[in-house]
């Protein structure tokens, strides 16, 4: 199973400390968008810390497949990124 939510300055601490931490202990997968920074962070049921996501010159997709299903997401995040914020001006 996965969960996401987009996090906001308020949510922070609450979406990392607590929510992460509630997520793990059930086995399902978690995500935080991160708009500021332009990033998705991807945390996995037993590691302590994320993947880290961001659109660079070397990965411009995130794909996840989960079992069962017959095709995989695939989010292209530059496009998901300026679609929501607006192009950026210098990418990473």
């Amino acid at each position: 199973m996965r969960s996401g939510g987009i996090r906001c300055c308020s949510s922070r601490r609450f979406d990392r400390l607590v929510k992460c931490g509630r997520y793990q202990r059930a086995g399902i997968e978690y995500w935080i968008v991160d708009l500021d920074a332009r990033l998705l962070e991807r945390w996995m049921p037993g590691e302590d810390r994320p993947s880290i996501h961001r659109p660079s010159i070397h990965t411009q997709q995130l794909t996840w497949q989960p079992t069962g299903a017959a095709t995989p997401l695939v989010l292209d995040l530059e496009r998901l990124f300026d679609e929501v914020l607006g192009p950026a001006t210098s990418h990473p």
